[in-house]
């Protein structure tokens, strides 16, 4: 496992390079930040005057710098080495100012949140337990909404393990804790009301074992569940908001409904009893739009807002099949009262009807972009996670929207495509490319007050245990934390820098459990004459790496006539030291390092190494990882691989992905042809594809081979994604002689 590797890599921490100036030592890095030449010597104590912290907040300080053997003492008076002065200028409410001076440390504050947020940076700033340097500080956050949600239906974490998450977002500023408390795998909340939901909705017979994808399926057998009282919910929400988090409950409706229904079946189209469903995916029977499943939810929710203080109630909304709905009297009835046109327009009245109930209690709701079908609610927020579109209609449509798109806040995605890599969704969400993300990308500038933030989203079906939520949260979240936080961020290496040096080594003092795959090389494709070489690019200056003992910048796959693979174990190393293992295996064939013409271009978060894509040597495994696969977003898809020269060659052979959980189908048709002068097409095969495998076997001479492949036009009725355009994936083109 990667993890054992984690002692191994504390060398890199301390590698006495100069860090670059363009980031610091704190997390996320201050919007204005000028080095003094003073220095404060305080040698294990700091005092602050006990008459403007709030007791609550004192004693988590306390505990904080104590993790840095520092001891803060409350006393009276200005003789308190941190002078603490309110601010009513400030034009941020969670802004501050921090000045380190020889006489001592001063914040400039306006209230409770910009006094939290400076003492979190003054934690951050001190490397030693005896003197601090001299430092100006002014700082506030770009985004209001700096979320981070955790999926505590499919799996169930105790109130200690989410104590510790919530502590390590607080280190990082983050201030919106999005709880996912019930879904089609387990209701994990307790309402007084209506008992069978945690009797019955919190408990499952049996789990999924491996991926969805997986045939045949596999099970546990074991009984699973939790839930969390009422009052363990309450002491969550009091634990988040001394450290400046507040917790937004999630009650999922009108989809992902299995628990509840399997507690109340009465509440959903087909009154059928339900088992608690134990493995994932989407499923046809939701929540009934009639009024008693209504009133049910509306109960909940009283109890819901009761215990949770937050503004924002979050309904879900989410991936709700309408086939029960379309047969249903009830809700055919309640079309007909309501002159609903449609199911969509059927949902909208369902959400409507809530967010009414909701705002009469004084909240507002939020939900994910399907709200936005058949008509948004008139007050409610939007959860943009199936892109920036939904988003940016939204806010086009004056409604705040908190971005949290697939292609960068998804965390249970794969960071790295590497063997090692414990089992995940599918995806691929590398820690560079979170810190790419601009929650802002695509909005006129008359629109962007509408963005309060974004959210990094952890999913859980393949996140068993804390350790492994923790695993696939950092380092990424610390890079969410950072866009959220300054706009003007430093370069992506200068950030892996620092981030190694001055942030891990806590993450590893706290027992987190953090993933190193951002140490991998970048490997950068260049075709060659003889088949494909790839360059070794560093991901911080101290690393070298090696094969066989010997030191290696770039590796060579040469193309072969008959099919061959060939295994690298890459080290990366500093010093004589091993931080981690990289295990690469390429496959080597005629078309190696050829180019190919997309009539119909990838998509771009499926696109690694352009037109060399297919002819890389790299050849995507299952269940699907990392970048290895091509995914199309289209029904058709046309391409043409040029040989260069006339070739000779009796086989061809193309892989294809079928994982329709994540909306990817395998295709129904392809045809290949092939060509001596580009101009020219003669058939060679067509047919249905029947297995994973698109496979030619006849002797041909060539130059030119186009292929093209039929998938579905839409996905079906009653699967995930239902009307969307499925995905199609495939790998290498393969030829040999």
């Amino acid at each position: 496992m990667i993890f054992m590797k984690i002692a191994l890599i504390g060398l890199l921490f301390f590698v006495t390079t100069q860090l670059s100036a363009q980031h610091g030592v704190v997390f996320p890095q201050p919007v204005n930040l000028e080095e003094t030449s003073d220095k404060f010597v305080f040698n294990g104590l700091l005092t602050v005057d006990r008459q403007q912290v709030p007791a609550e907040l004192f004693s988590y300080l306390q505990e904080l710098f104590g993790r840095n053997f520092i001891h803060l003492e409350a006393v009276s008076g200005k003789d308190a080495s941190i002078r603490l002065q309110p601010i009513q200028t400030l034009v941020y409410t969670e802004g501050y100012q921090l000045n380190v001076t020889g006489s001592g440390i001063e914040i400039l504050y306006s209230n409770t949140e910009s006094l939290r947020n400076a003492f979190q940076t003054l934690n951050q700033l001190i490397q030693n337990p005896k003197e601090l340097s001299g430092v100006r500080i002014a700082d506030q956050p770009a985004f209001s909404y700096r979320g981070v949600h955790l999926d505590c239906s499919r799996h169930f974490f105790t109130i200690a393990e989410l104590k510790k998450f919530i502590d390590q977002m607080a280190k990082l500023k983050f201030n919106r804790f999005h709880w996912h408390l019930t879904d089609d795998q387990g209701w994990r909340i307790e309402i007084k009301k209506y008992p069978k939901l945690t009797e019955v909705g919190a408990w499952r017979d049996s789990t999924l074992i491996g991926h969805f994808s997986k045939q045949p399926v596999e099970w546990d057998r074991t009984r699973y569940g939790g839930f969390y009282t009422q009052q363990q919910a309450k002491e969550l929400v009091t634990y988040a908001g001394i450290r400046g988090i507040e917790i937004i409950p999630e009650i999922e409706m009108p989809g992902h409904a299995r628990a509840a229904l399997a507690a109340y079946p009465e509440l959903s189209c087909t009154e059928k009893p339900l088992p608690v469903a134990g493995t994932w995916g989407v499923f046809d029977d939701v929540f009934c739009s009639q009024e008693k499943t209504r009133s049910f939810l509306k109960d909940v929710l009283d109890e819901v807002i009761d215990i949770f203080p937050s503004s924002v109630i979050h309904i879900g909304g989410d991936e709700c099949p309408k086939v029960n709905w379309e047969k249903c009297p009830k809700c055919k009835g309640i079309m007909s009262e309501n002159h609903l046109s449609n199911t969509h327009e059927l949902q909208s009245f369902f959400i409507r009807d809530i967010e009414k109930h909701v705002n009469s209690k004084g909240g507002t709701i939020i939900g994910w972009d399907e709200i936005l079908e058949g008509g948004l609610a008139p007050n409610a927020q939007v959860m943009s996670w199936q892109g920036v579109e939904g988003g940016i209609a939204a806010a086009k449509q004056h409604h705040e929207v908190v971005m949290t798109p697939t292609s960068y806040c998804y965390f249970d995605y794969y960071q790295s495509g590497h063997p090692s890599e414990p089992l995940a969704i599918g995806g691929y969400l590398p820690l560079e490319k979170v810190y790419q993300f601009d929650p802002l990308k695509g909005l006129e500038d008359e629109y962007k007050r509408y963005i309060l933030g974004a959210q990094a989203n952890l999913w859980t079906e393949y996140l068993p245990t804390i350790q492994s939520v923790e695993y696939s949260a950092f380092p990424r979240l610390v890079a969410m934390a950072e866009v959220l936080w300054n706009r003007s961020q430093a370069a992506y290496p200068d950030f892996v820098e620092a981030l190694s040096n001055y942030y891990l080594p806590g993450l590893r003092n706290d027992g987190v459990r953090f993933s190193t795959s951002f140490l991998d090389p970048k490997l950068e494709i260049q075709a060659s004459t003889s088949g494909v070489g790839y360059q070794l690019i560093k991901p911080v200056n101290e690393v070298t790496f090696s094969v066989n003992n010997e030191i290696v910048t770039e590796i060579n796959i040469p193309r072969t006539e008959q099919v061959q693979e060939t295994r690298y174990l890459i080290h990366s190393n500093i010093g004589d030291q091993e931080l981690r293992i990289c295990d690469y295996t390429f496959t080597s064939h005629l078309a190696l390092g050829k180019k190919v013409q997309f009539d119909t271009p990838p998509h771009e978060k499926y696109n690694h190494n352009g037109n060399l894509g297919l002819t890389d040597g790299v050849v995507g495994k299952k269940p699907w990882k990392g970048n290895e696969w091509l995914g199309f977003n289209n029904d058709t898809i046309r391409f043409t691989l040029d040989l260069e020269t006339l070739t000779t060659f009796g086989s061809i052979r193309i892989e294809t992905l079928n994982d329709p959980g994540s909306w990817i189908y395998r295709p129904e048709r392809y045809e290949i042809t092939y060509s001596t002068n580009g101009k020219k097409f003669k058939k060679a095969a067509k047919g249905k594809v029947s297995g994973d495998f698109i496979t030619l076997r006849k002797k041909m001479k060539a130059r030119y081979i186009r292929v093209s492949i039929y998938n579905k036009e839409v996905i079906p009725a009653g699967q995930t994604g239902a009307g969307f355009t499925p995905w199609t994936f495939i790998n290498e083109i393969i030829l040999s002689k």
